[in-house]
């Protein structure tokens, strides 16, 4: 089947009723093209009808079968994501495979491991389908070393795995376990090499667990030279103390110059009381340009 007529049945397929459509999406998901099998799961997914869980099950155990059939894990990929969608608790077993994927693939020169994406998507879906799923992402949380048998990623060894890394730090907050907090911790305190995407996933996930130490494990950052990571600090603690935060915040726009206040002034919009729209109301008169763009813009926003 060609490409064109595998795009034109999942068009057509999406006109049918879901007991004609499921198995139509299927097998135009088995075609070999993975943009279409993509395609062909979100409509899958889409469909109403109780055994589309087991067929999405079924897609993924034929797909990881042969090299062929996925070889970069773009179809396993789709299809995690529909499963953690899902909600369900038969794909728990399926998803723990997934967020443990390996697979090593030459695209162009080299070897990669086409599997970190995968598993970053699975221990999302894993989050969400599995309340016992602490310990696989917490394995995911501190997976550093590139694979053995991918000799180009040691040249940017702290971003080869990042994706996989975040997503497990999103997924712990996800999870909500309280469990997860001392790992985020652990990986904030001792940072060394770590990539900023992946402590600002940490960061975001272990204010919003409220837990007795999280001042004193993230005020560093919101104190730090990193006006990235000071910034996603700000926002998530405004976001989850409100008002408990004000003083702090204010404390810390007074810290910083240039750009970087604008998202201090933007974090301390979030809060909404009236003491907040005084503030904003004073910072319209600030030296700084940024400041003062931010506070207007929060003010326009604010209800």
């Amino acid at each position: 089947m060609s490409y064109e007529r595998v795009v034109q049945n999942i068009k057509a397929a999406q006109l049918l009723p879901p007991d004609e459509a499921v198995p139509l999406l299927a097998k135009c998901a088995r075609q070999g093209f993975p943009l279409a099998s993509t395609k062909a799961i979100e409509a899958l997914a889409g469909q109403n009808l109780p055994t589309v869980v087991q067929t999405l099950l079924d897609l993924y155990t034929w797909a990881e079968e042969a090299p062929d059939n996925d070889r970069v894990c773009d179809i396993r990929i789709a299809l995690a994501e529909a499963l953690g969608n899902s909600y369900s608790q038969y794909a728990v077993e399926t998803l723990r495979r997934a967020v443990r994927t390996i697979r090593v693939a030459r695209i162009g020169p080299g070897l990669e491991d086409t599997g970190i994406n995968l598993r970053a998507t699975a221990a999302i879906a894993l989050a969400k389908t599995d309340p016992n799923a602490l310990y696989e992402l917490s394995l995911l949380l501190f997976d550093y070393e590139p694979h053995k048998d991918t000799p180009t990623a040691p040249v940017n060894v702290p971003y080869v795995k990042a994706p996989a890394r975040r997503a497990a730090a999103m997924a712990i907050g996800i999870l909500g376990d309280l469990g997860g907090a001392p790992l985020l911790a652990v990986k904030l305190r001792h940072s060394q090499g770590e990539v900023a995407d992946v402590l600002a996933e940490c960061l975001e996930s272990l204010i919003a667990m409220k837990v007795e130490y999280v001042m004193e494990v993230v005020e560093p950052y919101l104190r730090g030279a990193d006006d990235y990571l000071s910034a996603i600090t700000a926002l998530a603690l405004a976001e989850n103390y409100g008002r408990e935060v004000l003083t702090l915040l204010l404390e810390i726009l007074e810290l910083r110059t240039g750009e970087a206040k604008e998202h201090i002034d933007t974090a301390i919009s979030v809060i909404r009381s009236s003491e907040t729209k005084d503030i904003l109301q004073k910072l319209l008169d600030d030296p700084s340009p940024y400041v003062r763009k931010a506070a207007k813009n929060g003010l326009e926003n604010f209800t």
